[in-house]
């Protein structure tokens, strides 16, 4: 087993003991909103694409997406992570349609980017900048890529 398959602890003089904790290698699709990454599991990925804004319906409560006789929530991957209302409407509207058991929504990210697979490192919950922040993912440049779980959403009520 090699140091990277197992927890690292790292003691310094006058520095916190911090563990990173690497998960298995999972697929993830990568968005981009506002000029920042964010990355969402695959596996709750059942449709990606454009819809327009005549297909939002904005009549009761949160707006909805139908799609194949079945309604999604729309979220804005904006107002999950706490970033500012963008101050210009698209015209087309890149969405990501996901599902987790009877749970279904449209994550609306300014740009669909890729999948890739990579190894969730689990954030400590006071480094966490919004309720629906699951951890982070390195690219192979070494950026990182903060990973959102939006069904977290329903358990925070955060919007």
């Amino acid at each position: 087993m090699s140091v990277a398959d197992t927890n690292e602890v790292a003691l310094k003089e006058n520095e916190v003991a911090s563990v990173s904790t690497r998960g298995p290698v999972v697929p993830f699709l990568v968005l981009e909103t506002q000029g920042e990454l964010y990355a969402v599991r695959w596996e709750l990925v059942k449709e990606a694409g454009i819809v327009s804004p005549q297909d939002v319906c904005e009549s009761a409560g949160r707006p909805e997406v139908t799609r194949n006789s079945r309604s999604f929530v729309l979220y804005y991957l904006w107002e999950l992570v706490g970033q500012d209302r963008p101050k210009e409407r698209p015209d087309e509207i890149a969405a990501v349609f996901l599902e987790q058991n009877e749970n279904r929504m449209v994550l609306a990210p300014d740009r669909i980017l890729w999948k890739q697979e990579a190894d969730l490192r689990q954030l400590p919950q006071w480094l966490r900048r919004a309720p629906v922040v699951a951890g982070v993912i390195s690219m192979a440049s070494g950026v990182a890529v903060v990973v959102v779980e939006p069904f977290e959403l329903k358990e925070h009520e955060c919007l």
